[in-house]
């Protein structure tokens, strides 16, 4: 598009915004995340939390009743009148001008509003008039009106009508809700929480509906960007489109009046609400990886792209800043050195020669010397002018990055070269001019996550795969493992939900945390002292398992401490994982093989998962033989149904092909290495016996001392009994990958032993008793062993 001098004017085409009409804005998907999550978090306030909602609108409502009545039926009838009147007026210029989209989405808004508040209102205990509220009726209608639902749907209004109303409009709306909501809550109408909660729900519908729809077109026109570029400096003669969809900023090539070429980047206020969506989305979800929170304001990242661009312009080639320049409605434009180039991923590949492969990672090896990192280093940010790579686009990059993100530079290009010449050559190019060193710190970050969403489309996983293969290959190093960047993983929710089922058992226990203290005062403490012998004990045993693994010998005490010692990883590392690994390396310091260690560290595993199936047998059958405290057994058409279940479930992941190769894979793999472990080691009986029994010494040590703890607080309950509680609770807390089974055991084992007949009161200080002794006092023991055995080359 051409645009004239602005003393002769421009064209009204011109002053249209580029691009569609409507489209779905990213800012609006922000308003509504924004506007769900304050609905819910009052949603939760009201219908979860009713004695300090209902305190706080009593208070309120207290307060409101203080104001003369006069001032209130005055505001209440002004409101009235507004409420009213308020509508026509927005709704006649409509009609006027025929806009029957914009009607339909208000009146749409309107009713959408309106419903929710009225579903709310059905769903939680939502308060109505206060007491002490406005009773005369106006001469327009009755104190009634306005309800919450209107509150509702007027604020959806609001929201739709927003992105076709100016500043001072908008604001005015705004003022206008938070006058219908104050003179409501003064008249008495309803309480705040409710008056909030109506705005929410309003909130929700209106920015839904332009999510749904769509909003006007905001970008700047052209004109106004003309305007600002000769504002700043920059004499614009003609503005030619080259991209208004599908990026963080409009694309212009300025022409000026002397003939001169500017490339000019035009930065909407949705590009800044883009950024805060997709930044925010991989913060939560991502951490370590190369997205940075956008600054203040929209023109702080605009300005701190150009002085990255000036920095990065002393090292490597990149465009020259010329102008920046602000617009009148808060967008920006910055306009730099045209350069006449093409971009790196439109060439064809026989174009893309080594030696042009190998000029760009030097220039990508010289922007990292500067302790730069670029941020989306992909082959569509390298121009190639002159046979020469110009880096672009550096919104995203980071002037005193580390090491991390410089990795991850490498992998982008890496993996974005691949895409276009293969693996081969790709990392052929990289290898001629990066060390064996950042090659393999670069392979951590060759994965999906790590990589920009253009990366992520081009590259299958299989090429990432190969990339890293081949690096291992070629730096003689052993295959590093993917760095972690995901934040909130499955185990992470399943972690939280485990908690939060850990305490909806045992917070209600709590409840009577008086009957506990009476409890404590009560208790026998010679029975707390054999609850802590039989603590030590489980160590001892665990340490006889453990050594009956391998053929070599293992010295006891030493392998205690390091029973100890493994206690204490356990509680910072979820799953057992942290133990495992320091068992593993221990028995290798001790002189078993690589191998043979992880052998008996897997089959300690195994012996333990198969005594406790065998106890959980044994002490079950025991106990549904006793007396009032005997187990309630299921019955048999339970049971039936509960085979019926699991079979169905089996049928079913056999009925897939991956869950085949799951199964396959997973369980029949790891159940034949077991029994293959187990046939070997049934060559030795002793060492059999040792490592059976062993790992049945653990278990029925830690029964003991849960028998002890309840016996010291007047359980009076049989040892048949506590130790079916405790097998049955064991395995319910190890589907919690909580460090030992934290929040999720304690609540197992309260509800078993309240389920038996014990008090609520005594249960609860007999199973915090039992974990202070067997959980956390070990603590500072196995702490001092870890030290003790790493000082004298044990682990």
């Amino acid at each position: 598009m051409t645009l004239a001098p602005v003393r002769h004017g421009v064209e009204p085409s011109e002053l249209s915004p580029p691009g569609e009409r409507y489209y779905r804005h990213p800012g609006d998907a922000v308003r509504l995340v924004l506007w769900g999550a304050a609905a819910t978090a009052l949603v939760a306030a009201v219908g979860v939390g009713t004695a300090t909602s209902g305190g706080a609108t009593t208070d309120l409502g207290r307060a409101a009743a203080r104001v003369p009545a006069a001032i209130r039926e005055l505001s209440l009838a002004l409101i009235q009148v507004a409420a009213v009147f308020v509508p026509l007026a927005v709704l006649g210029p409509i009609l006027a001008r025929r806009r029957w989209r914009r009607l339909g989405l208000v009146l749409l808004a309107a009713g959408g509003g309106a419903l929710l508040l009225l579903v709310l209102d059905a769903a939680l205990p939502l308060h109505g008039r206060l007491p002490g509220a406005v009773t005369s009726g106006t001469w327009l209608a009755s104190t009634r009106f306005p309800s919450l639902a209107y509150v509702a749907g007027a604020c959806a209004v609001a929201m739709v009508g927003k992105p076709w109303l100016g500043r001072s409009w908008r604001r005015a709306a705004d003022m206008s809700l938070a006058a219908l909501a104050l003179v409501m809550a003064v008249a008495g109408s309803a309480g705040v929480p409710e008056l909030a909660l109506a705005l929410a729900a309003g909130g929700v519908i209106g920015t839904t509906m332009l999510v749904l729809f769509g909003a006007p077109n905001r970008r700047p026109a052209p004109a106004a960007v003309a305007v600002a570029l000769r504002d700043a400096g920059l004499p614009v003669a003609r503005l030619t489109l080259e991209r208004a969809e599908g990026g963080r900023a409009d694309l212009y090539t300025a022409e000026t009046v002397d003939g001169r070429h500017s490339f000019v980047k035009v930065f909407g206020r949705d590009s800044r609400d883009a950024d805060v969506l997709y930044r925010g989305y991989r913060a939560l979800l991502l951490r370590g990886a190369s997205d940075n929170w956008p600054s203040a304001s929209l023109k702080h990242d605009v300005e701190h792209e150009a002085f990255l661009l000036m920095l990065a312009g002393q090292t490597v080639r990149c465009p020259r800043v010329e102008v920046l320049a602000p617009l009148g409605d808060g967008s920006m434009a910055l306009a730099l050195e045209h350069v006449a180039g093409r971009r790196l991923d439109a060439l064809s590949p026989e174009e893309m020669d080594g030696d042009l492969l190998a000029a760009v990672w030097r220039e990508v090896a010289t922007l990292h010397a500067a302790r730069l990192s670029h941020g989306a280093l992909r082959a569509a940010n390298v121009l190639v002018a002159d046979g020469r790579p110009v880096i672009i686009d550096l919104g995203a990059a980071d002037e005193s990055a580390p090491a991390h993100l410089r990795n991850i530079d490498r992998a982008e290009l890496l993996a974005s070269l691949a895409a276009l010449v293969g693996a081969d050559r790709a990392l052929g190019s990289a290898r001629a001019v990066l060390g064996p060193a950042e090659l393999a710190a670069a392979a951590p970050y060759l994965q999906p996550l790590a990589l920009s969403s253009a990366t992520r489309r081009q590259v299958p996983k299989d090429v990432l795969h190969e990339l890293r293969s081949a690096i291992t290959a070629a730096t003689g190093d052993d295959e590093l493992p993917l760095a972690r960047l995901v934040r909130v993983r499955p185990r992470d929710v399943v972690t939280l939900v485990a908690l939060m089922g850990a305490f909806y058992f045992l917070l209600p226990q709590l409840a009577n945390v008086d009957d506990s203290f009476h409890a404590l005062g009560s208790a026998n403490w010679a029975f707390l002292l054999v609850c802590a012998l039989m603590s030590a004990l489980t160590y001892v045993a665990a340490a006889v398992a453990l050594a009956s693994g391998v053929r070599e010998h293992v010295p006891l005490v030493p392998t205690i401490g390091a029973q100890m010692a493994s206690s204490f990883v356990k509680r910072i590392t979820p799953a057992n994982i942290g133990g495992m690994t320091l068992n593993v390396r221990f028995l290798q310091k001790a002189g078993a093989e690589p191998t043979e260690s992880v052998t008996a560290v897997g089959l300690n595993s195994v012996a333990g998962a198969v005594v406790h199936a065998v106890l959980i047998a044994v002490f079950f059958t025991l106990a549904g033989q006793g007396g009032k405290d005997a187990f309630a057994l299921p019955g048999g058409s339970k049971l039936l149904v509960v085979i019926a279940v699991v079979l169905a479930l089996a049928g079913a992941v056999a009925a897939t092909r991956r869950g085949r190769r799951l199964v396959k894979r997973r369980v029949i793999g790891a159940l034949r290495r077991s029994l293959a472990s187990v046939a070997l080691l049934a060559r030795s009986p002793a060492r059999l016996v040792a490592l059976f029994g062993g790992s049945a010494g653990v278990t029925l040590a830690y029964i003991g001392a849960l028998a002890a703890a309840v016996a010291a607080f007047h359980g009076n309950l049989r040892i048949a009994t506590v130790g079916a509680v405790y097998l049955g609770s064991s395995a319910i807390a190890a589907a919690a990958p909580t460090p030992g089974g934290l929040g999720a055991l304690e609540a197992a084992l309260v509800a078993g032993l309240t389920g038996v007949g014990m008090g609520s009161g005594e249960a609860v200080a007999a199973v915090l008793s039992y974990r202070l002794v067997t959980y956390w006092l070990p603590i500072l023991p196995g702490w001092i062993s870890f030290r003790v055995l790493e000082r004298r080359g044990y682990i």
